[in-house]
């Protein structure tokens, strides 16, 4: 079952949130979510993947695509291009009817885990 919700600070509720990106060679990549408004620390991720608004940017990297048909791989593009602004848009959709969950991002992670 899809499920949204928005990062809170568990300090004072904001979704006002800022991303620090951490790299250090040889590590995933860490991602530390702070409070924009009282500065405390939210959460940490750790990327497996990260994909930007210039999708097609992203997918070369994942890709490593360096030669090849390049009609072939303006399709591929397309198509993820395409898929993550489906994603994102599907993702809005439902919390704009829906609304947004009120267990926390640990409980949600936790039960879909269980679905798998």
């Amino acid at each position: 079952m899809e499920k949204v919700r928005y990062e809170h600070c568990p300090e004072c509720g904001s979704t006002d949130l800022k991303n620090i990106f951490y790299l250090n060679n040889g590590e995933p990549t860490k991602v530390y979510c702070r409070c924009a408004v009282c500065k405390a620390f939210v959460a940490r991720y750790t990327l497996s993947r990260y994909t930007s608004n210039k999708c097609y940017e992203s997918l070369l990297r994942m890709l490593k695509v360096h030669t090849g048909d390049s009609r072939k791989i303006a399709k591929e593009i397309e198509s993820f291009c395409q898929d993550v602004k489906d994603e994102y848009n599907r993702t809005l959709k439902l919390l704009e009817e829906k609304g947004e969950e009120s267990k926390s991002i640990e409980e949600l992670m936790t039960e879909s885990e269980k679905d798998k």
